[in-house]
């Protein structure tokens, strides 16, 4: 009896098929997606940035002008498949986060052995192989006279804390004296102008970038301090947390998208928002500063 149950449940799946009809034509295979496709079809992944206020760099999250950088990765992160949250904070808050796992990146770094990030290859800036310069800017205030970057070494100074600045400035950072004032929280670029401009200290250094922005929106200090020299450049890259498990994987990701957004129209475009222009080689030929926020 088991047999013929079996039977005829067998017997009535098949007459529940179709047969094919005579003469209708084959239907062609179903082509599977692209890799591309298939990225472009999925919900985005978000991932968290931070920074901190380094204009032209880094800026605002709620100003709509977060910074070139920002607009970059954020450029490039959209063709991987992500979608990137970003948020301020003052730089020394952005490294223990970014140490303990509590955002997953950050735009714009200088990498270092003390600092096991993931980092991409690829250069951010005006290009893909432009590097700005330090510049030391000494308040007019002074006496204290600059007689190469060794006199840094002696010299009232205002530096941002836990940024990786070039020797001797590096030194002096961590190691710091009655001499040096530590910088921090927002805009700290346009607050070490202001020491300098009163003679609170002999001298300050950062990117160039960031001081002629600051210069440009403070155009009262630009009388108070004068350009003396420039230290070794900073090369600044894109930066995963070591945390983030598969850091290592979005970096050489990252890369490849950073040279698409680099090559595309939408870099120049960029770019413009800020007052900037793609430039090749070490140095932007003339960078112009726009007044921000």
């Amino acid at each position: 009896m088991r047999t013929l149950a079996v039977l005829l449940v067998v017997l009535s799946i098949g007459c529940g098929k179709q047969a094919p009809q005579e003469g209708a034509e084959p239907q062609p295979p179903v082509a599977k997606p692209t890799e591309s496709e298939r990225l472009r079809s999925a919900p985005p992944r978000r991932l968290v940035f931070a920074g901190n206020e380094w204009w032209p760099w880094t800026g605002k999250s709620a100003s709509g002008e977060e910074g070139f950088t920002v607009d970059l990765v954020r450029a490039a992160l959209r063709r991987m498949g992500y979608e990137m949250e970003y948020r301020v904070r003052p730089w020394a808050r952005v490294v223990r986060e970014l140490e303990a796992g509590q955002i997953d990146g950050t735009t714009c770094a200088c990498s270092g052995p003390e600092r096991p990030w993931r980092f991409t290859r690829v250069l951010m800036g005006l290009g893909p192989e432009w590097v700005s310069d330090v510049v030391v800017l000494r308040s007019k205030a002074s006496r204290w006279t600059w007689k190469g970057a060794e006199s840094l070494r002696t010299a009232r100074l205002a530096l941002v804390g836990n940024y990786h600045y070039p020797s001797p400035l590096k030194e002096r950072l961590a190691r710091p004296d009655e001499k040096l004032v530590i910088v921090s929280g927002e805009d700290p670029a346009a607050r070490m102008l202001q020491l300098a401009a009163k003679g609170s200290v002999d001298a300050v250094a950062d990117d160039r970038l960031v001081f002629e922005n600051a210069l440009h929106r403070h155009p009262e200090l630009r009388s108070k301090v004068e350009e003396v020299g420039t230290l070794p450049a900073c090369r600044l890259h894109a930066a995963f947390s070591p945390r983030l498990p598969d850091g290592e994987r979005l970096a050489r990701e990252l890369d490849r998208a950073l040279l698409e957004v680099y090559r595309s129209p939408e870099f120049p475009r960029i770019l413009e928002r800020y007052g900037l222009r793609p430039a090749s080689g070490r140095r932007a030929a003339d960078p112009s500063p726009r007044t921000g926020r």
